[in-house]
């Protein structure tokens, strides 16, 4: 690892005599059975970083009883002020490492899980030659390790900057740039080269935007730009106020994403931010890069990585110039220019495909013998048609369109220049349209302050927000300073107040489209006296109206939650039941935002394009599993009774929901044909699914998942004598049997554990009691395996 000459980017103001430990090149955590797992002290973790061992904690230390969940510091081998530190779940198997200062995140490592023949000792090889020696344990049955280049990506495309490649357009890269906290102020750089070292955090480029590196004339005054940090969160720090930092374009993907089009930089940088990145700095738009990264489950979350592990795996067509294609000039200039083209000033927009054209000249007969004008073949190069994707043929237009037309369709298939231009066009264009939606639509309601947008002088202590109470329904809402893999981060907070619970007339939902879908931007009330109240980012073309009784005021929202941001909200009236829905909400897990209380005060929290968390003033005491939880597939009724392995209250944050399977009713009329549960257990002792069996098998239920588990059920296996199994226990419901407690245990007191633990102990397990008479239902968090089992009861 050689450090960038200027303090890194990803820890800002820090000593980049940290860049070792800050960008490793490679670590491994190895967890070791020494004998019987899970028995008293038989299993050691391991961290390794670039084939040294930091250090090692045994079993003892770090998983006691009834803990699914420990944490773990030690100190770095070289520098004293750094730490690592490692996140277990499931006896090893999960893991999450991290390097900090004190409390200060400075890089997260995007852990992979690896399978390993147990009868093989460890070694954790890894691409770049990177080893952690092999163990001389009974076994190590898996490893989970990750040695990447740090590399950078660009913005657009996918593809890395580098000069291994050897191809000139993937070294030179432009910057769009702030320095320190300065959000308003955006610039692009000229062209600058990339680096000697791949894993290089800054880049060199001028700061004329009209300069290059190697212009004859001097580039004139430079930068080193921090490209992508992983933790932006630095520059806030007074030190860092004149950093330059920000987000990568290779040059001529720049060219492209501009031709035409005049990117608002501003809103182009929040957006950025607003993305969430792997370890390698590549951002989440919501789309593959055309099939240059790929999504793949990490602690149970989506994470998007580059498809590409090596350089040396990308394909010709990604590697190839999407700007400079081979022959494009000389076959728009294989005939005379038009001396008049007033054609084209008039032309007015042909829609059909030329696949409909086709097909109407193979149905029509009067059709068939019509000649295509020259208008046709030149509507083939206008947006939406085969060849929007070359824009320039309009800077030198043919004296044929058709000629043009055709001896493209020969010529051009087999130019991976070509194939590449029409990906990154369209991935021009797909950013493009998220952005003009951005542009010029500030983000209403008055102002709360976030490490984004800080307000003039805090709260002013005579205004609501300073008592302000909040009830908050959000998802995977990544906190300041902490990983940013997956799920949203917030910029802007808005909030509004009213002098007693507000009685609506409607709400108008706004909607913003982007790669990942379409989510909520923003609401405006409209009270009794139809008098408006915004919250967020209005677009008036995409809106959604909700219509309310004017005769009491709403006790809250239902809202429909991806991973990142809300796509779905109807309100909760003061009877209990929801109005429409505006938006999407059939598959997405819900929250039900509500209390007994009319609405007197609502905060919103935005990332640059949507709505990510929403909450309302609140009354101690008031949250319950109900208006506190997410829940798959939807909410529960009320008046039920909730009993988890946990406790009675649910947990404080949620990245995945918590799923229910009722397979009972409070008038009995399906318990009574309970006959069999069928547990389902993924290697050897991991609850993956439950099973309801009825004696009519159409009532049939489950929670979770149920086998056999083949190489696509997405999780690792870790036992040496890995084996699957299940555990039936017969119901006898003509007899009054019911389910009353999970050990297994039923009310006639015949009892059963699951899973049959094959060495003989009794430790960690709790019995779950239903709180009501009559268990009717299970619930569970959306894990694999899934935890945090519980009862719900009448």
């Amino acid at each position: 690892m050689f450090p960038s000459t200027k303090t890194l980017a990803a820890i800002a103001v820090i000593s980049a005599t940290f860049a070792r430990v800050t960008e490793a090149q490679c670590v491994a955590a190895r967890t070791y059975l020494h004998n019987r797992p899970f028995i008293d002290d038989v299993i050691t973790m391991e961290l390794w970083h670039s084939g040294r061992k930091v250090c090692s904690e045994r079993a003892s230390a770090f998983f006691a009883d009834n803990e699914d969940f420990y944490q773990w510091d030690c100190p770095d081998l070289d520098e004293p002020r750094v730490s690592w530190r490692v996140k277990t779940w499931e006896n090893g198997q999960q893991l999450e490492i991290s390097t900090m200062i004190g409390e200060q995140e400075l890089k997260a490592y995007d852990v992979e899980n690896k399978d390993t023949d147990y009868n093989d000792w460890c070694d954790a090889w890894t691409d770049n030659g990177c080893k952690a020696r092999a163990s001389s344990y009974e076994s190590c049955h898996w490893i989970s390790s990750v040695c990447t280049n740090d590399m950078k990506y660009c913005t657009l495309c996918g593809v890395p900057f580098t000069r291994s490649l050897n191809e000139a357009w993937i070294e030179n890269v432009r910057a769009v740039w702030i320095e320190g906290t300065s959000w308003n102020r955006t610039a692009v750089s000229g062209v600058g080269q990339w680096g000697e070292y791949d894993d290089d955090s800054c880049v060199p480029v001028p700061t004329d935007r009209q300069t290059r590196y190697d212009s004859h004339s001097a580039p004139g005054p430079t930068i080193e730009v921090g490209l992508t940090p992983s933790n932006p969160t630095v520059y806030l720090d007074p030190d860092a106020a004149d950093e330059p930092w920000g987000y990568g374009f290779h040059e001529t993907c720049w060219s492209i994403f501009t031709k035409n089009y005049k990117p608002n930089l501003d809103v182009l940088f929040a957006a950025c931010l607003s993305m969430p990145t792997d370890t390698n700095t590549l951002l989440d738009w919501g789309h593959g890069y055309a099939g240059a990264s790929s999504v793949k489950q990490q602690f149970d979350m989506p994470i998007r990585s580059s498809c590409f592990r090596s350089l040396e795996a990308i394909p010709q067509t990604f590697r190839s110039d999407p700007y400079h294609v081979p022959g494009l000039v000389n076959a728009i200039n294989g005939a005379a220019r038009l001396q008049n083209y007033v054609f084209l000033s008039h032309l007015e927009p042909t829609v059909q495909s030329l696949q409909n054209v086709r097909s109407l000249r193979l149905a029509s007969p009067v059709f068939a013998t019509l000649e295509l004008s020259e208008r046709f073949w030149a509507s083939r190069f206008q947006p939406g048609h085969e060849f929007e994707h070359l824009p320039e043929v309009h800077d030198r237009p043919p004296e044929s369109w058709r000629a043009l037309y055709l001896s493209l369709k020969i010529w051009a298939r087999g130019i991976p220049s070509m194939a590449n231009r029409q990906r990154v066009w369209g991935l021009a264009k797909r950013l493009q349209a998220t952005l003009t939606q951005l542009d010029g639509v500030s983000c209403q309601g008055s102002a709360l302050g976030t490490w984004f947008e800080t307000t003039p002088d805090g709260p002013d202590q005579n205004m609501p927000e300073a008592e302000a109470s909040w009830h908050t329904a959000s998802r995977a809402v990544a906190s300041p300073g902490k990983s940013f893999f997956y799920g949203s981060r917030v910029l802007r907070a808005r909030a509004l107040y009213f002098p007693e619970p507000v009685k609506l007339r409607q709400i108008s939902v706004s909607f913003v489209d982007t790669a990942a879908g379409r989510f909520i931007s923003g609401f405006n009330m409209i009270d009794e006296h139809d008098r408006s109240h915004a919250l967020g980012y209005q677009h008036g073309n995409a809106m959604w109206r909700i219509s309310l009784p004017l005769d009491e005021p709403i006790q809250g929202w239902e809202l429909a939650m991806d991973l990142s941001g809300i796509k779905g909200i109807a309100a909760v009236q003061s009877d209990g039941k929801l109005t429409s829905w505006a938006g999407e909400s059939a598959g997405l897990p819900r929250w039900r935002l509500k209390e007994a209380q009319g609405v007197s005060a609502v905060k919103a929290e935005f990332d640059a394009l949507k709505l990510v968390s929403i909450s309302r003033d609140k009354l101690p005491n008031q949250e319950n599993w109900l208006n506190n939880c997410l829940w798959y597939p939807e909410v529960p009724k009320e008046g039920l009774l909730f009993k988890g392995s946990r406790g009675d209250k649910p947990r404080p944050k949620y990245n995945l929901p918590v799923i229910t399977v009722f397979f009972g009713e409070s008038d009995d009329r399906y318990l009574s044909q309970l006959s069999e549960i069928v547990v389902w257990v993924f290697d050897i002792c991991h609850v993956a699914g439950v099973e309801f069996r009825f004696a009519d098998s159409s009532y049939n239920r489950q929670l979770g998942y149920v086998g056999p588990f083949d190489e696509n059920y997405p999780a690792c296996r870790n036992c040496s004598d890995s084996h699957d199994s299940t555990v039936s226990f017969s119901i006898d419901s003509p007899s009054g049997e019911r389910l009353s407690s999970i050990e297994i245990r039923s009310n006639l007191d015949r009892s059963i554990q699951t899973p049959d633990y094959p060495y003989g102990t009794d430790k960690g397990w709790v019995t779950v009691h239903g709180k009501g008479s009559r268990v009717i239902d299970m619930f569970a968090s959306l894990a694999r395996p899934f935890w945090d089992l519980g009862l719900i009861s009448v």
